[in-house]
This record gives structure tokens, C-alpha cells and sequence, in this order.
């Protein structure tokens, strides 16, 4: 490993190490959450390793037990996950002459690795696409260890009551949303999501309500986005 290797990875373990303690208690959760809705040991693994999106991953696990209805999962999947095409729009730039490091960039590319590099510049005399890579595989292997974690403590808290340890994908959208309130100038955009998901409620009922709800959420964000700013 050469020296500018090795200032790499150390600038890049240095921003990331907050994401820590952040995934591991997230992927803790996750690996007994699968663990108890009665999954194989390996769905957690593979989904963290491959899907790479936290909550995609809970909600797959979840709707991977009901009817079979692959159209509905891809489409939550791909819902839930389109703000991605909003960081990709704004990344182009960026990824621009990474070669074969843009295709590993573009699949770990998620919320919190977006946040921690759109403002950092990586050190002087360090390659920006190999500082974008190095965050993005730190991220990546937080996620997937913190995963890896929570299934063997499953499997070896086998006497543990873990009853409502699904709440904690309730907790993270919560959070996820209270940022989001305190960060909003106007609250237009928690509100419309408030109004949209209770009248989807109403409509589709409280177990067809989702995918409902997330389309007429895009769909209302994306025409209404230049008010909203």
C-alpha cells in the first residue's frame, strides 16, 4: 500500500466513522428483525450486501412473507428509492471520469453517504474518486457488519424476547421525518406526505395504502417542487 493509498483511506475512515455507531445499531436491529419474522440467516446478508438500502431492505423483508406480488415490491422498491434519481442528477458531474469506480459509486450511493460527501472536498493530492469510493465501501461494510451482528446475536440470544424489535423501522422513519420538519423552511413537504398518506388511508385502506401513497407523493413533489422550494 503506498502512502497517497493509505491518506486515502484514513481521510475516508475519519469522515465516515460517525456512521459507525449509526449502522450498527440500525443493522443490529435489522439482522434480529429478519431474524425474528422467522427469515433464513443469509436474507439479512444478501439484502445488505446487494440491496444496500435500509429501509427497502425492511420493507422487503416484511412484504417477502405476504402473497406473492413481485410487481408491488418492485414497484415499493423502486418508490421508495427514487429520491436516488434526484442525488444521481446531482452527482453527474462529479462521478464524471471515474471510470470503473463510478459503477461501485453509483450502487453504494445512499442518503448518508450522499450527505457526507456533496459538501467535503476530499485533502489536497488525494483522488476524489478514489476518497468517493473509499466512503461509499466504509458505509457500505458498517451497514454489513452491523447486519452481520445482529443475526448471530439472534441466533445466540435464542431465549431473548424480541417482540417488537420491528418498531425500530418506525423509529428510523420517524427520525427520518423530524429531521426532515426541522430543516423545512415552510413544512410543505411533510405536510403534503401527512395529507396524501391519510387520504390514501381512507381510500385504499390501511394495507393497500403504500404504494398509493408514494406515487401521488412523487408525483405531487415532482409537479409542485419550484412552490415547495
Amino acid at each position: 500500500m503506498n502512502n497517497r493509498t493509505a491518506q486515502t483511506i484514513k481521510a475516508a475512515f475519519s469522515l465516515t466513522l460517525p456512521m459507525l455507531s449509526v449502522y450498527w445499531v440500525l443493522g443490529l436491529g435489522y439482522g434480529l428483525y429478519t431474524t425474528q419474522l422467522g427469515l433464513g440467516w443469509w436474507f439479512p446478508l444478501v439484502t445488505a450486501a446487494f440491496v444496500f438500502s435500509g429501509s427497502v431492505e425492511f420493507i422487503l423483508a416484511t412484504m417477502i412473507l405476504g402473497p406473492f406480488c413481485p410487481v408491488a415490491t418492485f414497484t415499493m422498491a423502486l418508490l421508495v428509492g427514487s429520491r436516488h434519481l434526484f442525488y444521481g442528477i446531482s452527482l453527474l458531474d462529479r462521478f464524471k471520469g471515474g471510470g470503473w469506480r463510478k459503477f461501485f459509486n453509483i450502487f453504494l450511493l445512499v442518503d448518508e453517504t450522499f450527505a457526507l460527501t456533496f459538501r467535503a472536498t476530499p485533502p489536497p493530492g488525494i483522488d476524489r474518486h478514489n476518497y468517493q469510493l473509499a466512503v461509499s465501501v466504509f458505509d457500505w461494510s458498517y451497514w454489513l457488519s452491523g447486519v452481520a451482528v445482529g443475526v448471530c446475536a439472534a441466533h445466540l440470544l435464542v431465549n431473548v424476547d424480541v417482540r417488537g424489535i420491528e418498531f425500530i423501522m418506525t423509529a428510523m422513519f420517524a427520525a427520518i421525518f423530524a429531521e426532515n420538519w426541522r430543516v423545512e423552511a415552510r413544512h410543505a413537504g411533510s405536510v403534503l406526505g401527512i395529507v396524501l398518506s391519510t387520504l390514501a388511508v381512507i381510500l385504499f385502506g390501511p394495507d393497500n395504502f403504500m404504494v398509493p401513497a408514494m406515487i401521488a407523493i412523487l408525483v405531487a413533489l415532482t409537479l409542485l417542487r419550484r412552490k415547495l422550494q
